[in-house]
């Protein structure tokens, strides 16, 4: 199962003593390995996440990712449905999320 921080970007440009890191580098190669795993990730109020990378404040942030590292990207949704909807739209069509 993959897991949101192992791609964590720890820093702006990869340098902690620089400050946060401002959102992530996206991975969407051509058709993702199995089942996606798709998260809602929480913001605290100030528009980070619990690794201490700036998202801003908004709609909902979800992270997308399969099990191969063919998918790895976040966005952001209403809801949990819509988010689905999004990346079968946008991304992939046939896409099945685990629950």
């Amino acid at each position: 199962m993959p897991n949101y921080s192992d791609r964590d970007p720890k820093g702006w440009c990869g340098d902690p003593k620089r400050g946060a890191a401002l959102g992530r580098t996206d991975w969407r190669k051509d058709e993702p390995e199995g089942k996606l795993t798709l998260r809602h990730i929480r913001l605290n109020s100030g528009g980070y996440d619990n690794l201490g990378t700036y998202w801003g404040i908004g709609a909902r942030l979800y992270w997308c990712a399969d099990e191969g590292g063919n998918v790895d990207f976040n966005f952001r949704a209403r809801d949990r449905e819509s988010a689905k909807e999004l990346v079968r739209e946008n991304y992939y069509p046939d896409a099945k999320f685990f629950r």
